[in-house]
């Protein structure tokens, strides 16, 4: 097999997603703000330990999900964690799903991995690019999209 360069593909997000994201932001702010108004120094302080960590927690996972194909690995992270390393000689097919299940996808437009000892199902924006570049390291994956 050919040897690529690093690839990274972050994971897609739909809208859904997005809107999730931005009303846990809104909730956050609108709760520190109310905590501002009352000029209670305590409720101030609070509302930050508690609201600052949650939103720079949920924003890292939201814009650090994706995927990296490196030496013949296909690295899985939701923000700063690995979720998955999968040896791409050892997946065997890559077909569309539009599953709720929890994943390391943004999207509910959804490539479900499977492989020897398992399957992850992400989302990878410029899918095209992922998948062909899939193939061009495991001739072998079948694809169904």
């Amino acid at each position: 097999m050919t040897s690529l360069p690093n690839n990274y593909y972050s994971s897609r997000k739909s809208f859904l997603v997005w809107l999730i994201v931005l009303l846990l932001a809104y909730l956050g702010t609108a709760n520190i703000y109310r905590s501002i108004v009352s000029m209670h120094t305590s409720s101030i302080l609070i509302s930050l330990a508690i609201w600052i960590p949650v939103l720079v927690f949920i924003l890292t996972i939201f814009f650090g999900t994706g995927y990296t194909i490196k030496d013949n690995v296909l690295i899985v992270k939701i923000g700063p964690f690995i979720a998955d390393k999968v040896d791409i000689r050892d997946i065997w097919t890559a077909h569309r799903t539009y599953t709720l299940l929890s994943a390391p996808a943004n999207s509910i437009r959804r490539l479900r991995i499977k492989y020897k000892g398992g399957e992850v199902v992400i989302s990878p924006d410029r899918e095209h690019e992922f998948l062909a570049t899939l193939k061009q390291l495991n001739p072998t994956i079948e694809v169904l999209v």
